[in-house]
Order: C-alpha cells, then structure tokens, then sequence
C-alpha cells in the first residue's frame, strides 16, 4: 500500500512538474510578477484620519508555488510598526483564459477579482469586480506605473455617471 501511494504521488508530481513547464505564460506577465515581489512602503499622509490612522501603508509580495503566482498583503503601519493586513492577493496566469487574474481577499468577506493588462512595458492595468456577502458589488480600476525604484499606483472608482473617476495615487518605495 505504502508503495502504491508514493508511486501515485510520484506520478503526479512528475506530471504536474512537466505541464507547470509548459511556457504559456506570457514574458509581461511573468516581468510584473517579478518586478513586484518584496516589501513596498507608501506614505499615508494626505489621508491620515481619526477613521484612517495609517501614517504608512505597506505591500509585500512573495512567489507561489513553481514561481508561477505571486501571493501578497496589504497592511498599514502606525509609528513604525505593523497594524495587521486589509487584503490579501493572489496574482496568477489562467491558462484556461489566457490572461492574468488578481484575485484579493478582505476583512467581513469581500472579495474583488478581475484582470490585469500591459498598457505599457511599465504600466499596468487592472479591473476588478468586489462582492460583499449580501450581494452588494461594485467595480474598481488600478493604474500601476515602475519608474525606476517607484512603483505609482492610482485607483479608480465609478462615479453617478459611471465614468472611471480618479481616487487615490500612491507613490511606493521598496523597501526589500
């Protein structure tokens, strides 16, 4: 029995090691993922609020499984030191699709997923539907620009007349 499980799991290892190196993902995507991976520090000081005490907000993105996916957070940080995570991201190739997808994660069950597109060779653009659990959704766009060692990011959201209206920019530095 022992041998029939470790021969099945070998098979299977070997199988999705063969298919994982298959090349289908495209040298943009694969260039954002890398690009991305570290910690990011941004400051928060034009939205500093009793609401939003966040004097900084911080992105970390580490690699998945076979670098073929990127797993990240955000989180902000009160005088220094970390004060938990908002979201949590994964960023990855659907080969069935054939495109990127970012997929995030937060508090009281929110989840936003959508695509991801060049604009440039480094800007990127992504579009993302967010869901509550009681049904209410809505859409977001996030322009993200790598000038050198900054990484300008502006959201967007969708005003009365459901033109793209601008939120937020960012400026992140990284950090590591």
């Amino acid at each position: 029995m022992k041998r029939t499980l470790f021969n099945l799991f070998v098979c299977c290892f070997v199988s999705v090691s063969v298919f994982s190196q298959s090349g289908e993902i495209p040298q943009w995507f694969l260039n954002d993922m890398e690009s991305n991976i570290g910690v990011w520090i941004t400051d928060n000081d034009t939205y500093v609020s009793e609401n939003e005490p966040y004097t900084q907000y911080g992105m970390e993105w580490r690699w998945g499984i076979g670098k073929t996916s990127i797993i990240g957070r955000l989180f902000g940080v009160v005088d220094g030191k970390e004060t938990g995570d908002f979201w949590q991201f994964r960023q990855y190739w659907d080969n069935i699709e054939g495109k990127a997808v970012l997929v995030q994660f937060g508090n009281g069950g929110v989840t936003g997923i959508g695509t991801l597109y060049p604009i440039n060779e480094n800007t990127m653009e992504s579009i993302q539907t967010f869901s509550l659990p009681d049904g209410t959704n809505w859409m977001d766009r996030h322009i993200s620009t790598l000038d050198g060692e900054i990484l300008t990011t502006t959201s967007y959201k969708t005003g009365a007349s459901e033109e793209w209206e601008e939120n937020r920019t960012y400026y992140w530095k990284k950090k590591s």
